[in-house]
Order: structure tokens, then C-alpha cells, then sequence
């Protein structure tokens, strides 16, 4: 038997589960260092976030770009059919390419703020 959990209430539940772990949080004062440390990481993982963003937006742009010549190719009868072929494939590979290195990045920034967190209730 399914259970169908709409997205809110999915989002309620991992807001709840935020809230009880920095409940569970020690009740001692960070040092002044300490919140350096956790300032200068969490800004680092802003500036790989943004780097990723714009890569991506830059590999859309080519995508982009590479669907326009190819268009503007066909209807003016610039060049052959096999090279635009090339470029819209090229277009589709770079797309894929930039949006799997996206995905990396920010898989790789969850998990550094997650341990980042479980770090704090132990």
C-alpha cells in the first residue's frame, strides 16, 4: 500500500525535522573563531553555488545560441543538413554536460552543510 504525501506536507515534515535537530543543539556559546569557521564555510559554499549557477546559465546560452545558427542555417540554406546536425547535437551534449556539473556542485554543498550541521549535535 502507498502513502501519497502531497509536497507541502513533505516540506512541513522537513521543516519540523530542521527545527527539532537545532533544538537538539548544545546549549554552549560558540567562540568567536568558531563562528569565523562557520561564517567562511558557508560563504564558500555560496560562492561554489553562484560559480555553478553561472556555468549553468552560460552552457544554457550556448544551447541557446547553437538552436538559433542552427535554425537561421536551415532556413537560409547556409550550410548542410550534416553540419547542422553536428551543431545541434553539440548544442544538446553541452546543455547535458553543464547541467550534470550543476548538479554535482550542489549535491556537494548539501552534503558539506549537512555535515557541517550533524558536526554541531554530536
Amino acid at each position: 500500500m502507498k502513502i501519497m504525501v502531497s509536497k507541502k506536507e513533505g516540506l512541513d515534515f522537513e521543516k519540523e525535522y530542521i527545527v527539532d535537530m537545532f533544538q537538539r543543539l548544545p546549549k554552549r556559546r560558540l567562540s568567536e573563531v568558531e563562528k569565523q569557521l562557520i561564517f567562511i564555510l558557508i560563504e564558500k559554499s555560496k560562492l561554489q553555488r553562484e560559480r555553478s549557477m553561472s556555468l549553468l546559465n552560460k552552457g544554457f546560452m550556448t544551447f541557446i545560441t547553437f538552436l538559433v545558427i542552427a535554425y537561421l542555417s536551415k532556413t537560409g540554406n547556409l550550410v548542410s543538413q550534416v553540419y547542422i546536425n553536428a551543431l545541434f547535437i553539440f548544442g544538446i551534449v553541452v546543455l547535458v554536460i553543464v547541467t550534470l556539473t550543476y548538479l554535482n556542485a550542489i549535491s556537494k554543498e548539501e552534503k558539506t552543510l549537512d555535515n557541517l550541521l550533524n558536526s554541531f549535535l554530536k
